[in-house]
């Protein structure tokens, strides 16, 4: 017997049995087409339009393999691609054998699918969040013996106070007993025996299971990296989402211990933590939002998880965290600097680029005045500077580019420069020339708008300063776009980065920090990792 396999049916099935005898292109049309296996997408399960081959060896519709790296998600079927970053190598060889397939039988070519559509096809594949009671199978608890008393919980320190639930021994009520939860192992276990139980936990026991996994992060890293496994990181989800304050708080805390450690950030995004990370920036309790922003930057460090973060929505509550008032500088920050970081990846630009009020808000930081203390001033300064590094990747698409023209960014970022909010030879001035390269860069507009704004005079100092670099190279060539010369030669920023720029890496000095040795780093409050090492 064949083995079954999908099958494809681009037309409906006519309700009589096609003709055996008959092979003309119209008999295709009303009977159910089964075209080879390998021309149908491992993903999706349909006829591929555009196949590309990726390491080691596999045919895959572009769209879907795209999708499943934006996800970070890759579907059993896909079990053995590497972790390397994807190789998309068209399969022209077995593109031409579907049309020719199709056109032998009569039938139209197949059409691409969008990224939207595969994104769909992707998520359908997902794994859902583990409900209640497949989290309590995950840990298969057996009652101990009745004991007296009040429980002692064993986390390798003094322990806290135990939950003790009463319930009654005979069904008049009138004797009452208490059943502690004995937990015994590692913390791992002891917590996933509360999570885990099958009588489910109160939420008493939910609160410290909570503290004590977010001290435990605390510890070590050796701790962080033996407590981030799949089962706990599952259990860990829903807690992000509970509507008490102190469990929430304490689980965005231990996430954000978690994600400390390079080799889990990888490992935490897989597992589905983004999306309730995101959900709670946009509603969680405000300390648990700012636990929240520091978990997604420093999830974002990894290059792997920026398009994932993007696709799963992180962007907008970033960026209203970020423009807010309200909220404390250090929540601030670290929104920033997730911005920053997810800004890298090419695909979140368009998504920044398009998200409402984003360049307003960009650049009503970066203008802000100083507010009279020097704690405060400086404070103010940090924010300025992480706005004015978004302002610079924004203009290596072109979706940034008009955003930013369309937003009065080319005048705002010479009030910056003439305001001395970024100091001559400063990080912050490069940021600025490097917002003003990206959007001269095949512009006609941006001549207009430079010559109102006063581009010139404000670069010419730059230009004619002694000595080279890379601030120095932009303003030069922004000043040759405004003039209309041509200067098609790429520059390289020999002694930095030793490599050509292009319009998807548009200069910062955030982008040369993270390639230069620690030693070398000024300034930067990232660890060694690049994320924010404070642990909470």
């Amino acid at each position: 017997m064949a083995t079954a396999r999908p099958r494809w049916r681009p037309f409906a099935a006519s309700s009589s049995p096609p003709s055996s005898a008959s092979s003309s292109p119209s008999s295709s049309f009303t009977a159910t087409v089964d075209p080879p296996a390998e021309f149908l997408c491992p993903i999706s399960g349909t006829l591929m339009a555009d196949p590309v081959i990726v390491p080691p060896g596999r045919t895959i519709e572009r769209a879907c393999i795209q999708a499943c790296a934006a996800l970070a998600f890759y579907p059993p079927a896909l079990a053995d691609l590497p972790p390397s970053p994807l190789v998309l190598i068209p399969n022209v060889a077995l593109r031409s054998a579907i049309l020719n397939w199709c056109d032998r039988i009569g039938l139209p070519h197949p059409s691409p699918l969008s990224l939207d559509t595969a994104g769909d096809i992707v998520r359908r594949l997902m794994p859902p969040p583990p409900t209640r009671q497949e989290q309590r199978s995950q840990f298969q608890y057996e009652p101990p013996p009745r004991q007296e008393g009040r429980p002692q919980l064993n986390y390798g320190r003094p322990p806290p106070a135990a939950s003790v639930r009463t319930r009654p021994r005979s069904v008049s009520g009138d004797d009452f007993v208490q059943e502690p939860r004995q937990m015994s192992g590692s913390v791992e276990e002891e917590i996933m025996a509360v999570l885990g139980a099958v009588d489910g936990a109160t939420l008493a026991e939910q609160k410290e299971a909570m503290a004590s996994l977010r001290q435990a992060t605390r510890e070590s890293r050796e701790s962080r990296t033996q407590l981030c496994t799949p089962r706990l990181l599952a259990a860990l989800r829903p807690m992000l989402l509970s509507g008490d304050a102190g469990i929430q708080v304490n689980a965005a805390a231990a996430m954000v211990n978690l994600s400390l450690e390079a080799e889990n950030k990888v490992r935490i995004v897989r597992s589905g933590a983004v999306s309730p990370l995101v959900d709670v920036l946009r509603t969680g309790h405000p300390e648990a939002r700012d636990h929240a922003a520091g978990a997604i930057y420093s999830l974002a460090v990894e290059d792997e998880n920026r398009a994932a973060i993007g696709v799963l929505g992180a962007i907008p509550p970033l960026l209203e965290l970020f423009a807010s008032g309200g909220a404390g500088h250090r929540a601030r920050r670290e929104a920033g600097m997730a911005l920053y970081h997810v800004s890298l990846a090419g695909m979140n630009r368009s998504k920044i680029a398009r998200t409402p009020g984003v360049v307003r808000t960009l650049l009503a930081t970066a203008e802000a005045r100083d507010r009279g203390s020097a704690a405060a001033d400086a404070d103010a300064a940090a924010l300025r500077k992480l706005s004015v590094m978004i302002l610079a990747n924004l203009a290596g698409c072109p979706e940034g580019r008009a955003a930013l023209m369309d937003g009065g960014a080319v005048a705002a970022v010479v009030r910056i420069m003439r305001s001395g909010a970024a100091a001559p030879g400063s990080s912050e001035e490069e940021y600025c020339i490097s917002a003003l390269y990206g959007m001269s860069k095949g512009s006609l507009r941006f001549r207009g708008l430079a010559r109102a704004a006063g581009v010139e005079e404000a670069l010419a100092p730059v230009v004619e300063c002694d000595g080279g670099g890379v601030g120095r190279d932009m303003a030069r060539r922004t000043l040759r776009a405004m003039r209309g010369e041509d200067d098609e030669v790429a520059f390289t920023a020999s002694g930095i980065l030793g490599s050509q720029w292009d319009d998807a890496s548009i200069v910062s000095e955030g982008l040369v920090s993270l390639r230069r040795p620690p030693h070398q780093r000024h300034g930067n409050h990232a660890g060694p990792s690049g994320s924010n090492t404070t642990q909470f």
